[in-house]
């Protein structure tokens, strides 16, 4: 019972609601074995919510699954892109309005041809979205000149920017791979017409292949300094852009931020830097 009363301080401790409950269910059940489970299971729960509370593993995980959201909305689009950047010169069929070429690819393959390929993207931008916000309040913390101050528009610039770096280096391999395999995946009657034989293998097995084949580390990271060139300030003007027009639409004394006026804020800062780095 000792035992049971030391836990029990120690819980009270800790200043979260879920372990204030755990520790109530506790006092009022029997002692025995059975009072052991919830008592050694609360701590644990309690540190994996702190832990996710942080503001940088909180920032890993939204942004990872807000990734992967924002790309399946977006796959129809995407698999439109990649069918027009690979396109014949000369080809009427391919000289389509986004509407017109849209229909037919409902035609020729039905929904699942909008969602082909979203798997191998939302492998790569999943990683990508969960590094690059995570990383950025990550490096805030270094760039605040004091504990929960408010940073610069430079400031948020640069640590963007460096997010942007940092996301890039780390899924860089993950891009080229779906580079490759987005080729397979396009469609339009012509391009379906492909044997088997030229489709890429799968997405592990396709970077095993280009790291035996083509020159190891180095063949993974092809085309990286350019992409760096482009990503790097978009990704900075993005954050930039967004914390300062975020403090108009959602202040920070409202108690409940509509998630509209965040996604308006979202498009707006997405629209600000794709206009700006749009050359690169």
């Amino acid at each position: 019972m000792s035992l049971d009363r030391d836990q029990r301080r120690r819980d009270a401790d800790i200043k979260t609601s879920g372990e204030t409950e755990s520790s109530e269910l506790c006092q009022l059940s029997p002692s025995g074995p059975v009072n052991a489970s919830p008592l050694k299971s609360a701590p644990v729960l309690t540190k994996t919510k702190e832990r996710i509370s942080d503001p940088v593993i909180a920032a890993f995980i939204a942004g990872g699954v807000a990734g992967a959201v924002s790309r399946t909305i977006v796959s129809p689009l995407e698999r439109l892109k990649i069918l027009l950047q690979i396109q014949t010169v000369g080809r009427e069929e391919y000289k389509l309005s986004i509407w017109r070429a849209l229909v037919k690819i409902g035609k020729e393959e039905g929904w699942r041809g909008f969602m082909r390929g979203n798997g191998t993207n939302c492998i790569r931008i999943i990683p990508y979205s969960a590094v690059q916000f995570g990383s950025y309040n990550f490096y805030k913390k270094f760039a605040e000149p004091f504990p929960d101050a408010e940073l610069s528009p430079i400031r948020r610039l640069l640590c963007g920017g460096a997010a942007g770096i940092t996301s890039v280096t780390i899924t860089y391999p993950l891009d080229i791979v779906r580079t490759r395999l987005s080729i397979q995946s396009a469609s339009f009657a012509a391009l379906g017409q492909r044997g088997t034989a030229e489709q890429l293998p799968g997405m592990f097995t396709t970077m095993v292949l280009i790291y035996k084949n083509e020159g190891g580390f180095v063949a993974l990271y092809r085309g990286i300094v350019p992409t760096v060139a482009g990503v790097a300030p978009y990704v900075g003007l993005n954050f930039m852009t967004y914390e300062s027009v975020r403090k108009y639409l959602t202040p920070d004394g409202d108690k409940n931020p509509s998630p509209w006026r965040k996604l308006l804020a979202g498009a707006i800062s997405g629209a600000v830097a794709q206009t700006c780095t749009y050359p690169l």
